[in-house]
């Protein structure tokens, strides 16, 4: 617990030393810690915890040529395609000629409990997500 404190304070001490207002935070993608889901995607934390109930901010990474069943979230959720491209779909079956494109910059909305499915091709995606949780996946298949 004291070194934890000691590393704060100085973590705080160098931010000041260096012009950083205190609160500031920055996290490079390169240095974002992933941790892995059961369904092959990754997933970090940048703000809250989607499992606890609160708002969060996460990123989610798709490998390449990954493809996610129907599935719904209890919480709404917002979007934007970070990197890749992600293909998406509505209702309660894969079916991936109702897919549709998102390209870097896409932002997009996952209303509560709206079916979808999901995947991605040779590039892969990360995808960022905002919503109110607890959140979670209920798969449809």
């Amino acid at each position: 617990m004291l070194v934890a404190l000691a590393s704060a304070v100085l973590a705080s001490v160098i931010a000041v030393a260096q012009g950083v207002p205190a609160g500031v935070k920055t996290i490079p993608l390169s240095e974002v810690k992933w941790v892995a889901q059961p369904n092959d995607l990754s997933r970090t934390a940048l703000l809250g915890d989607p499992d606890k109930p609160g708002p969060y901010l996460q990123l989610v990474k798709w490998p390449p040529n990954t493809r996610l069943p129907a599935h719904k979230h209890p919480d709404a959720r917002y979007g934007m395609v970070v990197s890749g491209t992600h293909y998406v779909g509505q209702g309660d079956k894969f079916n991936e000629a109702k897919l549709n494109a998102h390209s870097v910059g896409t932002f997009f909305t996952e209303p509560a409990n709206t079916p979808h499915f999901g995947m991605t091709k040779g590039e892969g995606a990360v995808l960022s997500f905002y919503g109110i949780g607890p959140s979670g996946t209920t798969p449809l298949q």
